[in-house]
């Protein structure tokens, strides 16, 4: 997977358009679409600040791959209106390119966003470092590119656009405790101190291209969930820190899986993992990617999750290489959908490197347009 690491000034325009857009609510909250959470503008800026992947994964990752001598980059999106089928109609990620100034529109407005004949419709879908599924609400997606990116922020993300002339360690002097009247002991150092703000650097985070691929493949290969049922999902795995010796299981991970219909190098849980962890038919277990699968054993079953270990070497699970010798914690966790009445596509963050890839053909049909 290729991955670029960006700064502040790569998303100073996405940073004023999302300020504006807080400003734009006049004085109120935003509703989330989906849920009743309510946002202010760090919510706002949280729920927005993914949108950044739409023009850095092709400036920096995709557009660089085509073999042209002319000066290409993607046209933003930079209005404002209520992205639903209802109202303004759902408009792609990229608008279209620039090529030497000239601009290329893949979509325009005609009371409703339409795509441009001829063009490519693209759907960009980011996700967080920390995410471990990917997901996909079917909004008029079939045959658009889709392409997922992961976003690694620092966690101080918004800190480069501070003004340090403001923020300044002055302030932080004068906010100092005094020790003698507060602290009695702090043996275990468990009080700390105010200290200047570190403005030292304008690196963001990294961004990382997981895969392109169509939406119709994506929908075909991914795990449907139908309204009310609720999808299950590895959460973490992790090596033991201390082997467990006693009472070990010797069960065999190949037992409980069959291979994938919908992804050859996937597996799926079947009906006696269900059986065994009590997974019931409300439930839509996603599917897991492993090397040598014959040669991983169940140690233990825990409330949320297994302990496995590996018999020889070679052996990965969800893309993590296990060693032999060594015990792994998988805990895994459920999204309760059981009052959502809409379907969606879900499948492992970490799996998404097997789908159908089609970077090339997406790479071959913009080199067509710049070289028009």
């Amino acid at each position: 997977m290729k991955e670029v690491m960006f700064n502040k000034d790569d998303i100073i325009e996405r940073i004023y358009f999302i300020t504006k857009l807080v400003q734009n609510q006049k004085g109120i909250t935003m509703q989330g679409a989906l849920t009743s959470k309510s946002d202010s503008m760090g919510g706002i800026f949280d729920r927005f600040i993914n949108t950044l992947s739409d023009s850095l994964v092709f400036d920096k990752i995709i557009l660089p791959e085509i073999k042209t001598e002319k000066k290409v980059s993607v046209i933003n999106d930079y209005y404002y209106y209520k992205p639903t089928q209802k109202i303004a109609g759902i408009a792609p990620d990229i608008f279209g390119i620039n090529v030497d100034g000239k601009q290329i529109p893949f979509t325009k407005f005609n009371n409703k966003w339409e795509p441009v004949d001829g063009m490519p419709q693209i759907e960009i879908k980011t996700f967080k470092a920390k995410d471990q599924m990917i997901s996909l609400r079917n909004q008029g997606y079939d045959n658009e590119y889709l392409v997922f990116v992961d976003l690694n922020l620092r966690i101080d993300y918004l800190v480069p656009f501070l003004d340090s002339n403001i923020l300044n360690k002055e302030i932080a002097q004068k906010m100092q405790m005094d020790d003698s009247i507060f602290i009695v002991d702090d043996r275990d150092s468990n009080i700390s101190k105010v200290t200047p703000i570190d403005y030292s650097s304008d690196n963001i985070g990294t961004l990382k291209l997981i895969s392109v691929t169509n939406a119709t493949d994506f929908m075909q290969q991914a795990t449907l969930c139908e309204g009310n049922i609720s999808v299950r999902r590895m959460k973490e795995i992790k090596v033991r820190k201390v082997n467990i010796v006693s009472n070990l299981l010797h069960d065999k991970l190949s037992l409980y899986a069959n291979k994938s219909p919908r992804v050859n190098k996937l597996y799926e849980f079947n009906e006696l993992w269900k059986d065994k962890t009590g997974v019931g038919n409300n439930v839509a277990i996603l599917d897991f990617s492993a090397d040598k699968i014959d040669k991983i054993e169940i140690c233990k079953y825990n409330s949320n999750g297994i302990v496995i270990t590996t018999l020889e070497q070679g052996c990965s699970f969800n893309e993590m290489p296990l060693e032999v010798g060594k015990q792994y914690s998988i805990s895994f966790e459920t999204l309760d959908r059981s009052g959502n009445n809409g379907s969606e596509y879900f499948m492992q963050k970490q799996c998404a490197v097997y789908l159908d890839g089609i970077e090339n053909k997406l790479i071959d049909e913009l080199e067509n347009i710049i070289n028009l």
